[in-house]
């Protein structure tokens, strides 16, 4: 499965938000162990590099970036994209881009926590949990890639 992520959801994995953090990254962590391709839009970096760049710092936060990279596929976002973004019913004009950019992308699914965002979507909306609920079950895969953001304490707790 083809899974894209909206920057709200990546923003509360690496930023460790709650209380979304622990449904985000038990999301990526499942989809990983699962062997599903996670995609990004190349638009959502600098968003995420905009909020956290206090929480992280430039270098620190770069190397995290550049982590996520290698996690997931990054999805290009052109003119055509930008045109169908313009020419949609959606009244938040980041989350038309976002949607098109995913089907562009041929993902399967949006995770967002905004589902009703999405509302205008050709493409299925659902949050982390959500997706959690559909995927249990399945069996992971032993080669799964290390992630960005194994909280060094469990989540809730101070850092």
């Amino acid at each position: 499965m083809k899974v894209f992520l909206d920057t709200n959801v990546v923003i509360d994995y690496l930023a460790k938000r709650q209380p979304f953090a622990e449904d985000a990254n038990r999301m990526i962590t499942l989809c990983c162990h699962r062997g599903d391709e996670l995609c990004m839009s190349a638009l959502s970096f600098t968003t995420i590099y905009y909020v956290l760049k206090k929480q992280y710092g430039h270098q620190q936060l770069l190397t995290l970036l550049s982590d996520m990279c290698h996690l997931l596929t990054v999805c290009a976002v052109d003119g055509q994209i930008m045109q169908q973004a313009l020419l949609s019913g959606f009244t938040d004009f980041e989350d038309a881009v976002q949607c098109y950019t995913a089907s562009a992308c041929n993902a399967s699914v949006i995770v967002t926590r905004n589902v009703k965002d999405f509302s205008h979507s050709p493409l299925l909306a659902k949050t982390p949990a959500e997706i959690c609920e559909l995927l249990q079950g399945y069996n992971f895969r032993d080669d799964s890639p290390t992630l960005v953001n194994e909280p060094a304490v469990p989540y809730g707790e101070e850092n």
